[in-house]
């Protein structure tokens, strides 16, 4: 047999800053003169492109942009964090505040109000920008997105499928020729003309691009798709008794309008409700939605006395 060799990729950052500028309108972002506030969760995001700010012709103020690998190994801050990125938004009078998460996949975002957008509430958000500036035939996203999305592609002509949650049916989606755009519901996006998986840095720039295009701020935009309403229990259930469960739920729900992809999903009085096993804990978590609160309350109690009943028979 022929001794193998080892081959090092070369100039590879500069290769991704090269493709990265190519996908995006940098006169359009430089014309609009962001002013950013930008938590890099002492991640990878700010060592990968330290001139993109200048570039871009963003007035920023950067946080913990030092790598912090302590840090980086225990993942998302936590709600403090996003506390400290909506005050200083607000104290700053900036446009928008991104915080990346360290392994710069996902993102989360606050508005010029200071008010931090939920990862549901930021997927419609961009969801809206994306098609009102791009042509699509079809997008992505995850089985539990909102149902707001189906609600946003309707007004452009443009169809959704949904997929497993998990980053990986994110990016097998994306592979088919006919899917121009995939949503998560953490924070990470995949965009057309650049890579297929999730980037943080990206998507935060074509965030821009967007608003910058459209000439909307993200606080009217949150007031836009802020209407849906989610509420989620978990009922106990023995690890045991779970595949019971899920037989009675797809058994029980035939005939009515639903989706297997990841669990069962149920659309239902003008909302809907998934159901899933936990997959660390005995137990099933139940989430609902609808533009009313009492709806949602209402769907997750009489789903969530089915899974005890399923448990019971």
């Amino acid at each position: 047999d022929d001794i193998g060799h080892l081959d090092s990729p070369q100039r590879v950052l500069e290769d991704y800053q090269h493709a990265f500028v190519q996908a995006v309108d940098v006169e359009l972002i430089r014309q609009a003169g962001f002013k950013v506030v930008i938590d890099h969760s002492n991640g990878s995001s700010a060592q990968v492109f330290p001139n993109l700010p200048a570039l871009l012709g963003l007035a920023t103020v950067e946080l913990n942009a030092g790598p912090n690998p302590r840090r980086f190994l225990t993942g998302n801050r936590g709600e403090q964090a996003i506390v400290q990125l909506a005050t200083i938004v607000k104290s700053l009078k900036a446009d928008i505040g991104l915080m990346l998460h360290p392994a710069a996949e996902k993102l989360m975002a606050v508005d010029e109000q200071g008010k931090p957008l939920d990862p549901q509430l930021l997927l419609l958000i961009v969801t809206d920008l994306f098609l009102s500036t791009h042509q699509a035939r079809r997008i992505a996203v995850p089985v539990g997105a909102s149902m707001g999305v189906e609600q946003i592609a309707d007004e452009y002509g443009v169809g959704v499928v949904r997929v497993a949650e998990s980053h990986l049916a994110m990016m097998e989606i994306f592979q088919q020729p006919d899917v121009d755009f995939v949503g998560g519901t953490r924070g990470g996006f995949i965009f057309p003309g650049f890579q297929m998986g999730a980037d943080a840095v990206f998507a935060a720039v074509k965030i821009l691009e967007m608003l910058a295009r459209t000439k909307q701020r993200l606080g009217s935009l949150r007031r836009k798709h802020d209407q849906f309403i989610r509420r989620t229990v978990s009922i106990p259930c023995p690890w045991s008794k779970k595949g019971r469960v899920m037989r009675r739920l797809i058994t029980d729900s035939v005939g009515k309008k639903r989706d297997l992809i990841d669990g069962v999903r149920i659309v239902d009085d003008g909302g809907w409700v998934l159901i899933r096993p936990d997959r660390v804990k005995a137990s099933f978590n139940v989430t609902a939605e609808s533009t009313s609160p009492e709806q949602a309350a209402s769907l997750v109690e009489r789903y969530g006395k089915v899974v005890d009943e399923c448990q019971r028979d």
